[in-house]
């Protein structure tokens, strides 16, 4: 009797070992996968692979003896076991889609609803649809803002919002109130349309953090951001009249530093006098601007941000009679013109 006691001890710890699967987990180029899942068909409950890949499950009270592994990226397999006490796995890594673009039409005009004031946001989309050569042309498809000519000699216009005249609105680039005076007539258009990236329109009264001057409503003009545009832009333009704009944009990037240069100039039509007036269709414009911006780091991380900008222009407009001649007329009575000569900082 004793004899058969000790040959049960003998066998109870093989009995022990075989209630324990011992395995490995690798992928198809035999490289161990960490943290795959180990478990048994049909239960909720397993095991995952240790630092080489390695793992160990028990298959006490397991009916359905089918092992599955797992892992992420990769097809998972399936061993039944029959007598096995060691086991295998390599996982073939699953075949991913290719990159998916989703992509959305953007509004033209956006109603904001994080801004308390309401805010209509007249984006690139809108932009886009009229061929705008500065501030003025920009507003050419709304009907939130008009630019209205104030004077046909000089073809100067203002921005007027729910019709009132432009000193009863507040113009603003970048967040600063930049034009006011005689520039809220004649500085509208020394901002060529190809450094406009948003335009905030808001209606009635509103803050007077910039300035008191936003009786019928505010236009925050967003100039373009040295760090989120293209690196060169090159802009043509000739009207009918053959009157030349060109616009050059450079944008560069050196470490922290980011910085945008825009060139400007327009350059005069001819005399055209097509209704036989005497009077010039078109007024003679010559202008130059320069502007120059500077970024340090970004407003959205934490840490120390700042923006520079300088900007130079010098605007000359010569209207009225076809005749006249600013060299040698300047002093003539016989004829009716209007000069006007800006020069801005």
């Amino acid at each position: 009797m004793k004899k058969y006691i000790f040959i049960v001890g003998l066998l109870f710890p093989y009995a022990l070992f075989a209630q324990t699967i011992l395995g490995k987990v690798t992928n198809d180029k035999k490289e161990p996968l960490i943290g795959a899942n180990v478990y048994w068909l049909g239960q909720t409950t397993g095991t995952s692979t240790a630092d080489k890949g390695e793992f160990e499950i028990t298959s006490k009270d397991i009916s359905n003896k089918k092992l599955i592994a797992s892992f992420e990226g990769h097809v998972s397999d399936t061993i039944e076991i029959t007598n096995q006490t060691f086991v295998v796995f390599k996982l073939k890594q699953a075949k991913t889609l290719e990159e998916v673009i989703v992509k959305r039409q953007r509004d033209g005009v956006i109603i904001s609803n994080i801004i308390p004031i309401k805010t209509e946001i007249i984006t690139q989309k809108e932009l886009g649809k009229a061929a705008c050569c500065d501030l003025a042309g920009c507003f050419e498809t709304q009907t939130t803002v008009q630019p209205q000519t104030t004077n046909v000699i000089t073809n100067s216009k203002e921005l007027r919002i729910l019709g009132l005249s432009g000193i009863y609105n507040q113009v603003l680039i970048d967040g600063f109130p930049m034009i006011q005076g005689l520039s809220y007539t004649y500085g509208i258009s020394g901002i060529p349309g190809t450094l406009v990236d948003n335009i905030y329109v808001s209606k009635g009264a509103n803050s007077v953090l910039q300035g008191y001057e936003s009786i019928s409503g505010q236009i925050n003009v967003e100039t373009k951001d040295p760090d989120n545009t293209d690196k060169l832009l090159l802009n043509v333009y000739m009207n009918n009249f053959e009157e030349k704009h060109f616009n050059a944009n450079y944008a560069l990037k050196k470490g922290k530093w980011t910085n945008l240069t825009a060139f400007h100039t327009v350059q005069p039509a001819n005399k055209i006098d097509r209704d036989n007036d005497n009077f010039l269709d078109l007024p003679l414009l010559t202008r130059y601007m320069i502007s120059n911006k500077w970024k340090y780091g970004n407003e959205k991380d934490w840490g120390w941000s700042s923006k520079i900008g300088l900007r130079f222009l010098n605007e000359k407009r010569i209207g009225g009679q076809r005749f006249y001649n600013p060299d040698n007329d300047s002093s003539s009575k016989n004829l009716y013109t209007n000069s006007i000569c800006l020069i801005s900082e």
